[in-house]
């Protein structure tokens, strides 16, 4: 009885060293750089990158200066937009004039995704949420200053 339960488990641990010889390293000849990790021959990046080595920092898209139109429950609006790199973090954008009431608002950007979380500056408090289409930054918010709301979207267009 011993000596059959040492024949099978010899075999079967043959077979599984067999096994294992055959499977082949999905991520051997792949680089991810210094900001990604490889799962399953694929780049993971990490937060605020992209591309095939994530080399590329995403909000380097949203970087410029724009043009914009805004349309608000206040009237519209026409002004100079800019966006700039934030120091807070690779993820992090600056729009500098802001709704042109001279202030600057941090946005976290993921992928072509940027969010401005509840900032409070300049006598009002910001929420904005927007997306960047080729040369076309498209931002909707709102701003609270008292007991008055303005909603607004903002057309940009990188120049």
């Amino acid at each position: 009885m011993k000596t059959n339960l040492f024949q099978i488990l010899g075999v079967v641990a043959i077979g599984v060293m067999s096994f294992s010889a055959c499977e082949t390293d999905a991520c051997k000849d792949v680089n991810c750089g210094t900001n990604g990790t490889c799962v399953d021959g694929d780049c993971v990046c990490d937060t605020g990158y992209e591309g095939v080595s994530c080399q590329t920092e995403e909000r380097t898209k949203f970087i410029g200066s724009y043009s914009v139109t805004e349309a608000c429950t206040s009237g519209n609006y026409t002004y100079s937009l800019t966006v700039t790199t934030s120091a807070t973090g690779v993820d992090k954008i600056v729009a500098q004039n802001f709704g042109d009431y001279g202030v600057d608002l941090v946005g976290t950007v993921d992928g072509s995704n940027v969010t401005f979380a509840n900032q409070t500056v300049g006598g009002g408090t910001f929420s904005a949420t927007g997306q960047l289409t080729g040369s076309i930054l498209t931002i909707s918010y709102t701003v609270t200053a008292g007991s008055s709301t303005d909603s607004c979207t903002i057309t940009a267009t990188k120049q």
